[in-house]
């Protein structure tokens, strides 16, 4: 049993990279994180305080003296349960949502620029898009 841990609820967020292309998207979840010695425990979002035990906890494969402060970027090499260049972000539902919509409007945007990529409304949008940044 895992409950005596003290879990933080966490968002785990990364920019995925495709091969050859600097973007594809975002990769984003809600999880709850442990520092257990030394090793950086994960447990799903949707599992209660009773429910953190093996085997649906599981290793990270990252490994600390103590659990960072948040905000942190993981980074390194090595195989990782959850991969190098991922940022561990405070929970807020009012950030959750803001990445979530994020995520959800530029894959929305991939979408139309697969689909569509010479309409009117894609170019229109390309360039609101750029002028804002």
């Amino acid at each position: 049993m895992l409950a005596h841990l003290d879990w933080q609820p966490v968002i785990l967020i990364k920019v995925v990279r495709l091969p050859f292309s600097d973007l594809g998207g975002l990769s984003l979840k809600c999880a709850y994180l442990a520092h257990d010695s030394g090793r950086i425990l994960c447990a799903d979002w949707t599992l209660d305080a009773a429910e953190r035990a093996e085997p649906l906890v599981f290793a990270t494969g990252w490994t600390f003296t103590s659990m960072p402060l948040l905000p942190f970027l993981l980074q390194g090499d090595g195989a990782k349960r959850v991969p190098a260049g991922t940022w561990v972000l405070p929970y807020k539902d009012s950030l959750y949502t803001l990445y979530s919509s994020a995520s959800a409007v530029l894959a929305r945007l991939f979408h139309q620029i697969d689909q569509r990529p010479t309409d009117p409304n894609t170019i229109t949008t390309l360039i609101r898009l750029t002028e804002s940044i």
